[in-house]
């Protein structure tokens, strides 16, 4: 019983433990898979007959710049596919653009982080 206890305050003190500083590198890469997220959802959008006006006037709510031009970019690349060839095959159109984006964003230098919510 004794030993259980210990164990379970172990456990306790473990999981209360001070989370580590991300790098610069981290955050920047936690960011761009926000991104990539977003992306994932405005091509579900456009799959389920969401227009482009309504895409822009959300986007437009957006108030850091960094994140306003990536989403914008995003916005008007996916309402440049025809809509049969992203519906042709939905979850891998959605995956392969989502990683496409999040490429796009860790090669784009950076000098500060983004003022975001994680998507």
């Amino acid at each position: 019983m004794n030993k259980l206890f210990t164990l379970m305050v172990l456990v306790a003190l473990v999981g209360c433990a001070e989370k580590k500083t991300l790098t610069a590198e981290e955050q920047w890469k936690g960011y761009c898979t926000s991104v990539g997220n977003a992306a994932n959802t405005i091509m579900y959008d456009r799959q389920n007959a969401i227009d482009k006006a309504a895409a822009l006037e959300h986007a437009g709510k957006i108030e850091d710049e960094t994140t306003k031009t990536f989403i914008l970019d995003i916005i008007e690349q996916v309402y440049a596919f025809p809509l049969a060839e992203i519906n042709a095959d939905p979850d891998a159109s959605r995956k392969q653009f989502k990683q496409k984006t999040i490429e796009k964003c860790l090669a784009t230098p950076h000098d500060k982080m983004p003022d975001y919510k994680p998507f």
